[in-house]
């Protein structure tokens, strides 16, 4: 399956790019909220199917260029960054709760897949 490289890597530039797209004003490369009259939550477009999907696009294209290259190295680092993102999206999601409260956790409660669509993590699940 040579294209499966190629096609996670594209997917996976997508979904970065629909995360940025539906951030808007709110994209920073700090992982805490915008200032306060800057900010707001976003919970529509990508954000209504996981709660990080440029971490999660991220691990797509890695993936596709792991298997594009044939590189277990490069897959074993992709699983390492998968550890550090989930630890980031852990800190990121205090402080999110910090600052926009119940709100905030209500939409976790909402959409429960942090890194992984809740739809797909269902369908391996069974």
């Amino acid at each position: 399956m040579p294209f499966l490289g190629p096609l996670f890597i594209l997917a996976g530039l997508f979904v970065v790019y629909r995360a940025a797209a539906d951030l808007k004003d709110n994209l920073s490369p700090w992982p805490v909220p915008a200032e306060s009259g800057r900010g707001s939550l976003i919970n529509g477009g990508i954000y209504s199917s996981m709660r990080h999907p440029m971490y999660s696009g991220l691990l797509l294209g890695m993936t596709g260029l792991s298997l594009a290259t044939d590189s277990i190295t490069r897959l074993v680092l992709t699983c390492g960054l998968y550890f550090v993102l989930d630890a980031k999206s852990d800190y990121e999601e205090t402080k999110l709760i910090e600052r926009y409260g119940n709100e905030y956790k209500d939409y976790q409660v909402e959409v429960k897949g942090k890194l992984i669509p809740s739809g797909i993590k269902e369908l391996f699940n069974r």
